[in-house]
């Protein structure tokens, strides 16, 4: 490391960007004897949130940080597997609205309990308390981050 790097700031930044690795494959191992990754999860559990509401794809790409492209194969394969179900819009004919299927909610609702499980797992050496510290220094490095992205905007 050269003499003058910020070593706190890089080894903190590093360590940041491999927990949050670590605790997306800790996930999907639970998500594994499901067939589904953390990308599909979300989608099924933001459905299940907006159930009888209409989810355009574009939307819950932003909300999962997924692009267009890796929305379409992500909602493709849940739709092969019966899970969620695509219609054209009844406002706009040119867009698609997503829905979850029954199928795709009897699973959520299995798998819902061993993701609970698997977050539990990473953050109880925290206790509340130290959950608690680490989410508002987390929500202060994403406030601190998001404004500097949107100041290149």
């Amino acid at each position: 490391m050269h003499p003058e790097a910020p070593r706190d700031l890089i080894v903190a930044s590093r360590l940041l960007l491999r927990s949050a690795r670590l605790l997306r494959n800790h996930i999907e191992r639970a998500l594994g004897q499901f067939d589904l990754d953390l990308g599909q999860y979300l989608v099924l559990s933001m459905l299940a949130i907006d159930a009888g509401e209409p989810t355009i794809p574009s939307e819950l790409g932003v909300a999962i940080d997924a692009t267009r492209t890796q929305m379409t194969r992500l909602v493709d394969r849940l739709e092969a597997r019966g899970l969620v179900r695509r219609t054209v819009s009844t406002q706009d004919r040119r867009s698609l609205e997503l829905s979850l299927t029954a199928t795709g909610q009897r699973l959520l609702d299995r798998a819902i309990p061993a993701v609970h499980a698997a977050y539990a797992e990473a953050w109880a050496p925290f206790g509340e308390s130290g959950l608690a510290t680490a989410t508002r220094s987390l929500n202060k490095l994403h406030q601190t981050l998001a404004a500097l992205e949107s100041d290149l905007a």
